[in-house]
């Protein structure tokens, strides 16, 4: 009977082989195993687990000795496949429940287990059971690969990486848990660690404050730490710290904090002490006729900044009612309250703007009330200083205007563009005694404003009204008209007969005059070049026709000597006779 098993089981495991059955099938129906000697996977704990479906994992860590066990619920047929049992071989059968197969885990890899129920001495003809093992080299979350860390100001909310993107602390050197740091620690894959493993030591230093450990959940701790912090992190919580200053410390506290003996983040906190310099700066330097906030006039609110600094130049906390504004001449202006806190729209910005230098505990706002026309200085003090000593900032002069807009002013950063050339118009808006303060004016008809040549970029303010800055300019990018102009205008049509507008007038060049210029000059070389030339040639020629003729003239002096020289030999010939004669 015995041999007919093994017969049979052999039978279908050649079948197995010839059908070309896959060692994972899709169409696994029963248990074949129970399973020991593992580390973890789904519905596994380490130790031992009974499989609760057909086809299931389980974990275990590389290593030459070790291995997984399976222990058979029936009798089956088995293929390994990407391993071999812990006697070498890669396929076998069970003949009944509690045989057991052991798995051979030596390195990493996946290594699955086929088997195939074996009922009346015959192999199922489909695989009926798998068992998938993941052989890691670690567990998951027990070995260090690297770590996080992360600050966030004060102690209300656990520092993450929202707050530590824009981490920025300033606070008084009496101040406690004005920041907090957190560490966590990964494995390779980014996974946090098991809180009880794989922790690798921290340490966190401050050059001014003190350090304590968190968690920051529960609050402030009782009793500080030292300025030095430095162990092995092995329970929830204790990877997180707070920082706190020194009462009568000021300066710049450096935080660093290592892992594994590396430093992984460096932070910078600023303890600031008393008071010694108060700094009153006029944001607007213009404002308008009218009690803050003036009506389409947003000059008027926050046009002053107050800021306080201790001896290392460090900007301190304000404490609003500890500060007069005072200005030389009320009938001209009068100072609002100092503020440090956000209000409605405007009011939460300095100069009255929707963005810029917002108020804060060391930075606040003075609106101004404009009583009449003229100028007159503000001055800050500041009498409630711990040293008892008054701090006073130096004048800063305020022109209250009539923010009635008589001149309208339009001009270009350049004189010339070339066809398409970039360009700024600058428009300016004054009243008799200069430039407005910063707000909307009606100071054109709607549509008005317009180019004389179309602009090839920008578009020209259509409206009535013009909105300016603290200088009384609005400004606008444009890119020239693309065809010649001799001179192209900007202008428009002042709303009121009290308005003066001046124009901007600029030329344009286009790159094809350029072209058609450049052709013009290398012809009109072409030209010169060729007179030259001709010139040259008229020249040589002369000069030829001298030589000929002084040549000519040569030779009719040569031709006269002989002929004397003939003469003069005939007439001594001559009397050479008359003489023989006689």
């Amino acid at each position: 009977m015995k041999t007919a098993f093994k017969r049979v089981a052999l039978v279908a495991a050649a079948a197995l082989a010839i059908g070309g059955i896959s060692a994972v099938s899709a169409q696994a129906t029963t248990n074949d195993w129970t399973v020991s000697n593992v580390q973890a996977g789904p519905n596994v704990t380490a130790g031992t687990v009974t499989l609760l479906s057909n086809a299931e994992t389980a974990t275990q860590i590389a290593g030459p000795g070790n291995y997984v066990t399976l222990t058979s619920i029936n009798a089956a047929y088995y293929t390994v496949t990407g391993g071999t049992t812990t006697t070498g071989t890669t396929s076998g059968s069970v003949s009944a429940a509690a045989a057991v197969v052991n798995i051979a885990t030596p390195t990493v890899g996946t290594i699955t287990v086929t088997s195939y129920t074996i009922a009346n001495g015959a192999a199922s003809a489909t695989a009926t059971s798998t068992v998938t093992i993941s052989v890691v080299a670690a567990l998951a979350q027990t070995v260090y690969g690297s770590s996080q860390v992360y600050a966030g100001p004060g102690t209300l909310v656990p520092a993450n990486s929202t707050t530590d993107s824009t981490f920025s602390v300033s606070a008084p050197s009496t101040s406690l848990s004005v920041a907090n740091f957190t560490v966590n620690e990964l494995d390779n894959s980014a996974t946090p660690l098991a809180l009880t493993s794989g922790w690798k030591a921290i340490t966190v230093s401050a050059t001014n404050g003190l350090l304590s450990t968190g968690p920051v959940a529960a609050g402030f701790p009782t009793s500080l730490g030292t300025t030095f912090i430095s162990g092995t992190q092995t329970g929830a919580g204790s990877n997180e710290f707070i920082l706190s200053g020194i009462s009568g410390l000021a300066g710049t506290s450096t935080v660093t904090i290592s892992v594994n003996g590396v430093v992984a983040k460096t932070y910078t906190v600023t303890f600031t002490g008393t008071a010694v310099k108060l700094v009153l700066t006029a944001v607007n330097p213009v404002i308008a006729v009218g009690t803050a906030p003036v009506t389409n006039i947003t000059a008027n609110t926050n046009a002053l900044e107050v800021q306080e600094f201790d001896a290392n130049g460090n900007a301190v906390a304000i404490t609003p009612g500890n500060i007069t504004i005072t200005p030389a001449a009320s009938t001209t202006a009068t100072a609002g309250a100092v503020s440090i806190t956000v209000g409605s729209l405007g009011a939460n910005f300095l100069g009255g703007t929707t963005s810029g230098t917002a108020l804060s505990s060391t930075v606040a706002g003075v609106s101004l009330n404009g009583v009449a026309v003229g100028t007159t200085t503000f001055t800050a003090t500041d009498s409630t200083t711990v040293s008892g000593t008054t701090l006073t900032s130096a004048a800063v002069s305020v022109r209250v205007s009539s923010a009635t807009p008589t001149s309208v002013v339009f001009t270009t950063d350049a004189a010339s563009y070339a066809a398409g050339q970039a360009g700024t118009l600058t428009t300016t808006l004054s009243d008799a005694a200069g430039t407005l303060p910063a707000g909307t004016y009606t100071v054109f008809t709607a549509g008005s404003v317009v180019s004389s040549y179309a602009l090839t970029v920008g578009t020209l303010n259509a409206a009535a009204t013009q909105t300016v800055d603290d200088s009384g300019v609005a400004t606008l990018s444009f890119n020239a008209p693309i065809s010649d102009a001799a001179a192209v205008t900007i202008s428009g049509t002042a709303a009121a007969t009290t308005i003066t507008v001046t124009p901007a007038t600029f030329s344009v060049a286009s790159g094809a005059s350029d072209a058609a210029n450049a052709a013009t000059d290398a012809a009109n070389e072409a030209t010169d070049a060729a007179n030259a030339a001709t010139d040259a040639a008229n020249a040589a020629a002369d000069s030829a026709d001298a030589a000929t003729q002084a040549a000519q003239d040569a030779g009719a002096k040569a031709d006269a000597a002989l002929a004397a020289v003939t003469a003069l030999s005939q007439q001594v010939t001559s009397v050479l006779a008359k003489i023989a004669g006689l």
